[in-house]
């Protein structure tokens, strides 16, 4: 029907019903603006909250950096060998410093997951169940152990060695690894020059 055919109370329903839908329309763009002016302010927060996250993150990790750097500061300026290896027959090493080769004469790689000898393979023969027997009575009484011995160089010479270490437990006291430093034992008529 054209406006033209319509009669002055049919426009004017029409007005009304017109103005009806446009205040329907403008009453939802206002609650819409509400939901997104409440989900912007939702956005900004779970963005400074990321943001926060994010700049924590960073620190930690600057601060395990110091840490580690002051670590591995220490590890190179100690007179001896420090290690983490596991309980077993080869005293597997998951890390033993650099200076393990002054006391052995092969470097730290060599002796990491036994790539290409165990840390056992160095000990003196006679000495292998004295370090067994002492590393044993440390964990049963998961105490710290004490052990002197000796190790074989590669060029053939006895080192004499002090090492002392300990078992790291889990929560429900299961044995991790032994953490530990070996050090040489040096004697005033240097018994290092003496072969076997």
């Amino acid at each position: 029907m054209e406006h033209g055919d319509m009669s002055r109370e049919e426009l004017l329903e029409k007005i009304a019903e017109l103005q009806k839908r446009l205040e329907g329309a403008k009453e939802t763009n206002r609650e819409l603006s509400s939901q997104l002016q409440a989900k912007d302010a939702e956005v900004m927060r779970i963005g400074r909250s990321l943001e926060e996250r994010q700049a924590e993150c960073i620190r930690k990790e600057m601060d395990f950096r110091k840490s580690t750097d002051q670590y591995r500061s220490l590890v190179a300026n100690l007179p001896g060998a420090v290690y983490r290896c596991a309980n077993d027959a080869n005293w597997t090493m998951e890390f033993i410093s650099a200076q393990i080769e002054e006391l052995t004469g092969y470097p730290a790689s060599d002796f990491i997951d036994n790539e290409v000898r165990s840390y056992n393979s160095v000990i003196h023969p006679e000495d292998v169940i004295k370090v067994v027997d002492a590393v044993n009575e440390g964990l049963k009484h998961h105490e710290p152990y004490v052990i002197e011995y000796r190790l074989r160089h590669k060029n053939g010479r006895i080192i004499p060695v002090y090492e002392r270490g300990a078992g790291a437990y889990s929560d429900d006291g299961e044995l991790l690894w032994l953490d530990g430093v070996i050090f040489e034992v040096i004697h005033n008529h240097r018994e290092r020059d003496y072969e076997d």
